[in-house]
């Protein structure tokens, strides 16, 4: 009879393990937090063209520009929705929880998506086309809001393995 080496098991393995509760609220989390962002890169892009802060000033003015800013968030999301989530996808399957980044990759995602949708306009010339710094506040904006309601915790999902070394559990 040979002798074989007995297979190890699939809790001897080192490395994590997902936990589906926490895997199923960060999924929460971050839908809640991407309309979030998209509202708020919206009202930010708003209120910055229309200028309309003061509501006391000039209520139906304050409600165009709030009205405007609903409507731009479903424009923002149509068009960030897809480089959005490459984003979120790479955060989340890296653990990358940092402010920085998810800043980051909210100015690109809207930086990039504007320069892609003006790249085919006939009145774009060389270099960057007319708002794009704005487009890249805008997407600065959405990523704190999205840092701020799901990104602190990208990765959560994941834990330990029991008996592995440095695991609380």
């Amino acid at each position: 009879m040979r002798w074989r080496r007995p297979r190890p098991r699939m809790d001897d393995r080192p490395g994590t393990v997902i936990d589906g509760g926490r895997l199923f609220g960060q999924g929460i989390r971050i839908v809640l937090a991407l309309v979030a962002a998209f509202l708020a890169a919206a009202f930010f892009l708003a209120f910055g063209l229309l200028r309309a802060i003061e509501p006391s000033a000039d209520p139906v003015a304050f409600g165009m520009t709030v009205g405007w800013s609903l409507v731009g968030a479903s424009i923002v999301g149509g068009f960030a929705f897809v480089p959005s989530l490459v984003a979120i996808a790479i955060s989340e399957a890296f653990g990358l929880r940092g402010m920085i980044h998810h800043i980051l990759a909210g100015g690109l995602v809207g930086a990039g998506t504007w320069i892609l949708a003006e790249a085919g306009s006939p009145g774009v010339a060389q270099g960057l086309p007319a708002g794009t710094l704005v487009v890249l506040a805008a997407g600065f904006v959405a990523g704190f809001v999205y840092w701020l309601l799901a990104g602190r915790q990208a990765g959560c999902w994941r834990v330990p393995r029991q008996g592995d070394p440095g695991s609380s559990v």
